[in-house]
């Protein structure tokens, strides 16, 4: 990647301000430290965002889901693989429409929807049911939901 000059990202900015502030609290060497340690993390790539597999094979970490116009469910533990429990990112193409019933979530997961429909209405998720809120998407849209504790996805 080479070298990361201070002035490559604006984050850095926010980083020095932040760190500026906590110098008044911590001593400044602690201070300091802590700067040139996340200045090196970032610079060497290690706190880039998530990066998946996009696809239907065992080791995608964002899954294509294919909807007909009679599917209106989405199980997290069946529909990614046999065996296997759906990753963190679940992308929806096909023609789904209107809301979509989504059961059996691992507890503590952050789930990404993103709807790639083919139709250009958008869709409405919540956990089978509808009792702990509800995520309209629209198409090429994001939603995100989280598992609570006895598979409860909360979206809202």
């Amino acid at each position: 990647r080479g070298c990361c000059p201070l002035s490559c990202h604006p984050s850095v900015e926010i980083l020095l301000s932040a760190f500026v502030g906590a110098a008044t609290n911590m001593g400044r060497r602690a201070a300091m430290s802590g700067l040139l340690g996340l200045l090196l993390l970032h610079c060497a790539g290690l706190v880039d965002s998530a990066k998946y597999i996009i696809g239907q094979t065992v080791n995608s970490g964002a899954f294509l889901v294919e909807f007909d116009d009679d599917k209106r469910s989405l199980d997290l533990e069946a529909d990614c693989h046999p065996g296997k429990a759906c990753p963190p990112v679940i992308i929806m193409s096909g023609r789904q429409v209107g809301t979509i019933e989504v059961r059996n979530c691992q507890e503590g997961v952050m789930y990404t929807f993103l709807n790639k429909g083919d139709l250009d209405a958008g869709v409405v998720l919540q956990h089978e049911g509808g009792l702990y809120g509800s995520k309209g998407i629209a198409q090429f849209g994001v939603g995100t939901c989280f598992c609570y504790t006895d598979q409860l996805l909360m979206c809202g």
